[in-house]
Order: C-alpha cells, then structure tokens, then sequence
C-alpha cells in the first residue's frame, strides 16, 4: 500500500508540473512575412505560442482594417537530448482594405495576447518611382459618363502586370439596372508604365442602362496566385527551389465608375426610342419592276442596320392598309453581331402587298426615327416610295358582274401567273392565300369607265385563235365551278367540313366550306371567306371566319379551333336576314337538307 500511495503522489506532481509548465510556456510571438505591401496584395501573419492549444486566435479586430482570406493552424514536438519541445503555429492571409499606414491590433488566444504590429500598404496608383511602383494593378475607363437610358457604354477593363500570374480570375460588371454583353475576345499587349514594362490584358463590355439616374457600376475583383518572392528564388538557389515557386494570393480591387443615365430627350417623338451611333436601311422587292397583275402579290423586305443597338432594341413599326393594297408582315426577325469594340442590331421586316383594284398606286416612303448619340440629336433614316401599276388579271377580264369580295376559292391558285410559280417555298405559301384575299376584290360596279376600258382591253389582246380556246377552256371551268352540285355531293361537303373542324385542320375546312356554300348560291357562290362572312348577319361567326383567313395567310402560330366555327355554323338561324338579299335568295342554315 505504501508504494502505490507513493506512485499516485508522484503522477499528481508530474501533472502538477506539466500544467504549470503549458501555461509558462503560452507566451504568444507575432510576426508578418512583409511590413511594407502595395495596396491589394497578400500579406501573412504567423503567431506562434509554446506548448499545444487548441484554441483558434479571435480575428474579430482585424476586420476593420483587412479581410481575412485564409486561417491555418499546425502544431509540432520536438526532443533533443531528452527534452521535449512543442508548439502551436497559426497562419494568417490578410487583404488590407486600405492604404497607409495600419495595425494589426492584438488578437486572443485564449488569455493571452499578440504583440501590436504596424504595416505599411502604399497605393496601386501611386509610386512614380520604380522602387514603389505596384506590380500589378487594374485600371477600368467608359467611353462616355453621361449616357442616354438604353444607348451604349463602352467599358474597359485593363490588368497590368510585371509579374507572372499562376492563376486569375478578374470579375465582370454586372447592375440589376443595365443590360451586359461581352465585345469580341482578349486583348494582349504589352506596354511601359512608370519606366516598367508590363504585360496588359484588356476585355471591353457593352453596358445598355435600362433606368435614367445615377447608375455605379461596381469595382472589378481579380483574385490571382503570384509568385512568392525570397532569397531562395533569386535565379542563385538550388534547381527544385527554382522550379517549385511558391506563390501567394493576391487580390486586388479596380476602381468603380458612376454613370449619369440621362432620360430620353423632348425631341424624340417617335413613338419608340433608339439611341444609336447609325442606321442604315435597306430593302429588296419581289418583282423588282413597278408593275404587277392584279391577284399577285408585292412583298418587301426591309433591313435596319444600327451601330451600338442589339438587335433586340430595334423598333418594328406597324404598318397599315394602303390604298389600293392590303399590307401583310411576317413576324420579324432580329440578330445582334459582337464587333471587336461594338455591336450592330439589324432587324429584317418582311411584308406583302396584295392589290385590291387596278391602277397606277403609290406606296409612301418607310422612314425610321433615331437619335445619334454621337452627334447627340435627332435623324431620320428614310426608303423612298415607289410606284406600282397594278394591271387587271385574267379572271377580272373574264368577270364583270361578279360582286367586288376579297377573298377565291384556293382552286383560283390554278391561274397564278409564273412568278407566283417561281416564289420560294415560303413565299410561295403566302401568295396562294394572298390571292385569296386580293383575287376576288373585282370591280364590276366601278362605272362605265372601267366597263369601256375592260373591253378596249380585250380587243388588244393578240394571238386571237390561242386565246379564244384558252378563254373557251376557262370559261367552261368557271361555268363547271359554278354549276349545281347534287345532294349527295352537298351532304358530303357538308360532313367533309364538320370532320376538318374535328381534326383543327384550318385549310381543309376553309375549302370544304367553300364547296358546301357554293352548292347553295350556284347563281353566285362566294368566293371567298370574307363574302361568305357578308352574307351572314351573325357577327360571332363572321369574326370565326375571319380568324379561320389569317391564321391560314399568316402562318402565325396562333391556335385554330376548329370545333368553334362548326357549333357557330350550326346554331346560324333557319333564315339569315342577310342573305335574302343575295342572287339565290337562299340562306346557309338550308344546307342542312
């Protein structure tokens, strides 16, 4: 018993002495690995007390003065000669927030304290010396302080560097307020500063502010490995020394620019607002000569052209009927080319005309309002207007009783002329329907003028023999189209229709319709939707056929419901008051027999 109360007397004491030796051995050393830095470099700070703690040291006084990047904490033992040694080191990366002259204040580590150290961080701009010249720093510029709301800021960003980057990343501008697009790739070039040669990379943005006012676009961020320098990697040290570079974090801030967004000026009076450097137009048509026969269609192309504008901001102005034709656009389409230091919007409007009667018509001039943020005032960019003869097509020649519609029978397209023939596919497509539309607007209650002149007309045509059996073999189509149909053709009209209405198919209803009708007027079947639509006094279903015309002409995506127009077809009332008035005196809800 007396030698185990002797062993536990002596483990107390050995603990005893440990304890008090641990808290002895706690003193803290500070040091920094520079105490003199240019602005937005890495500097390290190494604490280091005696003994193993566990404890992280307390950073919150630093942050006033620098961003901590990075802790790290290691501990070691040493034994010579049968004395252990250990301790506990703490690595700090420091970013000042600043320049001049800071402190790096005591910091807790459990009870005890760092000493205070002071640093010197000289600004990146300055230094007009090459002993205090920053070797590497940003620079930012923008062409312009005092933009227009949604014209174009060029801004630059530049990194100058006289030392190799391991890596980097340097952020882009970005504002909840602006539109950013990237122009063309990185530049690479190198240049003197402050009797230093430096390697610069420079990136160039376009900004399109969305909002008038005061606009900050933030300071860039490049975060970068460079190397770390020492008395070892002079060139003078051991080959791995030299191949094996240390690096160390560096991150380093630009300046940010503020923007006075001026609001769109008085006087704009366009509707739409385009800030641009230019604008340009151009357009094609199809045919390029100024005539054509009436039930052909005239399309135009337009292409604007702006320099500094994406192709998003253009402007699609909405054109309107124009007399003697019927304006049709196609949806528009946009694209924005990334230049090396700009970017050009262009924007393609496609139109087609359809006449509505012959003669000599003229279309007006299309002109776009722009405002040259270069010469800061308003222009106008302008097409001239153009002339076209419409001349009188061959139905029209052989109709002059035919009450003036605007829409044919798609069997009409059989008579197109040879440049409808030779259209694209497209444009193809929309000549078949614009013949409906324009094809039957005839001009048979014009007067006597016209009625002499159609005559004079057909006494001029040559080839006598050839177009007389050409005239016999249209007139007996046409009097074919037009003659009775028999019951059993008109039921199944009738049941052709209400199935393509079922099935959404616009086009087959649209002729099966026809068909159905001119069963039922064979003294005069419409011929078309639109005089189809005259003859019914109900609105709903006037508008339902019209609707049933355009998505077919347009090709819009618009959705057709076909079971729509068939119950508004059905419900039509037993007589139409509107279509008493017509040659047949018979009205469409008679079909039903």
């Amino acid at each position: 018993m007396n030698k185990i109360h002797y062993l536990l007397v002596n483990t107390i004491l050995l603990c005893s002495l440990c304890l008090i030796n641990t808290q002895a051995w706690a003193a803290l050393t500070a040091q920094l690995d520079r105490y003199r830095i240019t602005e937005g470099e890495t500097v390290r700070l190494t604490i280091e007390a005696a003994g193993q703690i566990a404890a992280m040291p307390d950073t919150r006084a630093l942050h006033q003065d620098f961003e901590v990047t990075g802790t790290m904490s290691g501990s070691r033992v040493n034994i010579v000669n049968g004395k252990m040694d250990s301790r506990t080191t703490w690595t700090l990366s420091l970013i000042p927030l600043r320049s001049g002259e800071l402190t790096i204040p005591p910091l807790k580590i459990d009870s005890e304290y760092t000493p205070e150290l002071k640093l010197q961080v000289i600004e990146a701009s300055s230094g007009a010396d090459t002993d205090t010249a920053a070797p590497i720093f940003i620079e930012t510029e923008v062409d312009k302080t005092t933009p227009y709301v949604q014209g174009m800021v060029r801004y630059t960003q530049r990194v100058f560097l006289a030392v190799s980057l391991a890596q980097g990343s340097l952020s882009e501008p970005e504002h909840e307020n602006a539109l950013v697009q990237k122009l063309g790739e990185d530049r690479e070039y190198v240049t003197q500063r402050n009797d230093r040669s430096y390697t610069v990379i420079e990136r160039q943005f376009a900004i399109f502010p969305q909002t008038s006012g005061l606009m900050v676009i933030p300071a860039p961020v490049l975060n970068a490995q460079i190397p770390q320098s020492s008395a070892r990697n002079d060139g003078n040290g051991p080959f791995f020394d030299r191949l094996f570079t240390n690096t160390r974090p560096v991150r380093l801030r630009g300046e940010a620019i503020t923007l006075g967004v001026r609001q769109r000026p008085d006087q704009s009076k366009s509707s739409y607002w385009l800030p641009a450097e230019s604008v340009t137009l151009r357009e094609t048509w199809q045919p390029e000569n100024n005539s054509v026969n009436f039930g052909d269609p005239v399309t135009r192309s337009i292409t604007i052209e702006a320099l500094g504008v994406a192709g998003e901001q253009l402007p699609e102005p909405k054109l309107s009927d124009q007399a003697g034709f019927k304006v049709y656009p196609d949806r528009a389409q946009s694209s924005t080319q990334h230049l090396p230091d700009n970017v050009q919007g262009e924007k393609t409007l496609r139109l087609a005309y359809m006449p509505t009667q012959p003669g000599t018509h003229t279309l007006p001039a299309f002109a776009i309002h722009w405002w040259d943020t270069t010469t800061d005032s308003a222009r106008t960019a302008t097409l001239p207007e153009r002339t076209i003869e419409v001349l009188p097509g061959m139905n029209q020649q052989n109709n002059t009783t035919m009450p003036a519609q605007n829409f044919v029978d798609p069997n009409a397209a059989r008579g197109m002329s040879q440049t409808q023939q030779n259209l694209p596919a497209t444009s193809l497509f929309q000549a078949e329907h614009a013949a409906d539309h324009a094809a039957g607007e005839i001009i048979g209650n014009t007067g006597w003028f016209w009625a002499t002149w159609l005559f004079a007309a057909l006494w001029l045509i040559t080839l006598g023999v050839l177009w007389r059996k050409r005239h016999d073999t249209s007139q007996s189509a046409a009097e074919a189209k037009i003659s009775p149909v028999e019951p059993q053709n008109t039921r199944e009209a009738r049941k052709r229709f209400l199935t393509a209405c079922q099935n959404n198919n616009p086009r087959e209803a649209r002729h099966c319709l026809l068909k159905w009708a001119a069963a039922h007027w064979p003294d005069a079947p419409p011929k078309g939707l639109d005089e189809l639509a005259l003859r019914l006094s109900d609105l709903t279903t006037r508008e339902a056929l019209k609707k049933l015309d355009r998505v077919l002409y347009q090709r819009s995506h618009e959705h057709w419901d076909g079971s729509e127009l068939g119950k508004l077809i059905s419900r039509l009332p037993e007589h139409d008051q509107q279509s008493k008035n017509t040659a047949s005196k018979r009205a469409l809800p008679n079909l039903y027999s």
